[in-house]
């Protein structure tokens, strides 16, 4: 094809490959979203007409536009390598997979460059309506990365070259120990979301003997499992239960036994302004920074409680003292 002709036709393929970027980034932040799998970030794009028109040139494309298969892409970027594997299978699951193909694979011991994995996927038939019209043809690229490879990628662009073996020497071995690095990194970050989630395990079979629990330090495990005994039929408000780690001061709370007493000291003013506002009582985490307000100054001053609690505090605190 002529450079006009590619360009013209580019540009009449190009608002529904618009439509297809924007369709996988959205099944993809539905999915990962109901899957529970937290991501650093989802983000698609459409890839413009000068990076084509060089692609094409590099690759002595004949047929540009069959042989292209990243004109719409997508990428996935995670914490951990066991949310690699958890995103595979949920777009495994959720796409038609066309291509598949681990980056890793295709470096040596020796080599730097782009780990991660890339698909080429279409739409399944499970997206219908008008919007997906005319998209089920088209192929998308999803990229998926972890956020150290997403960071290597990301300098890769600055300090490499377009072919490896045009590296200056110089440059080759510093090049290859940011790598390494990065790679040592995710070892450790991997290493330590085990012991974290064995840590966490362990404090849930503690949950079940309330007297050993009450003996814990207060922090993000120790507290959810308390909320969850002591508020059984409420749930955990995340933001919520964020802020209380960051307000309270663990001086002063050396375990949950003393952040338990607290929070009985304050019952029965708490159970006074329940009955006004039960619209600020959803959760567990909602009782305990009441709680903690009539209780205790410092935390009153530190946590951002609204007007209306601040004067229940003052009228309903002499119930306590």
């Amino acid at each position: 094809m002529k450079e006009t002709e590619i360009i013209s036709k580019f540009h009449e393929l190009e608002p529904a490959y618009v439509r297809l970027a924007k369709a996988v980034e959205e099944a993809l932040k539905h999915s990962l979203l109901d899957a529970g799998i937290n991501a650093v970030s989802i983000t698609s794009r459409l890839k413009d007409l000068e990076s084509f028109l060089e692609k094409i040139k590099r690759k002595s494309y004949k047929e540009p536009f069959k042989q292209n298969t990243d004109f719409a892409g997508a990428r996935v970027v995670c914490l951990y390598t066991s949310d690699v594997y958890k995103i595979q299978e949920m777009i495994e699951k959720e796409f038609v997979v066309i291509e598949k193909e681990n980056k890793a694979e295709y470096l040596g011991v020796n080599k730097m460059g782009y780990q991660g994995f890339s698909y080429i996927i279409k739409l399944s038939k499970a997206y219908s309506g008008a919007y997906y019209d005319g998209l089920h043809d088209l192929i998308c690229e999803i990229q998926l990365r972890t956020a150290t490879q997403d960071t290597w990628a990301i300098f890769s662009h600055d300090l490499l070259y377009k072919r490896e073996d045009l590296i200056p020497s110089q440059l080759e071995r510093a090049i290859n120990n940011v790598s390494s690095l990065l790679e040592i990194a995710q070892g450790v970050f991997d290493d330590t979301q085990k012991k974290r989630n064995q840590y966490e395990t362990e404090i849930r079979e503690k949950s079940e003997d309330v007297n050993e629990l009450l003996n814990q330090p207060i922090n993000d495990a120790t507290l959810r499992a308390y909320t969850e005994i002591k508020f059984k039929k409420l749930p955990i408000k995340e933001n919520i239960h964020s802020l209380i780690l960051r307000d309270i001061n663990i001086a002063d709370y050396p375990n949950l036994k003393a952040l338990d007493e607290a929070i009985n000291k304050a019952k029965p003013a708490v159970d006074i302004y329940y009955k006004e506002a039960p619209e600020l009582f959803k959760s567990g985490s909602d009782f305990i920074t009441k709680s903690l307000g009539f209780i205790d100054d410092t935390f009153l001053v530190n946590h951002p409680f609204c007007q209306k609690t601040r004067e229940a505090v003052r009228k309903l605190r002499p119930l306590i003292e």
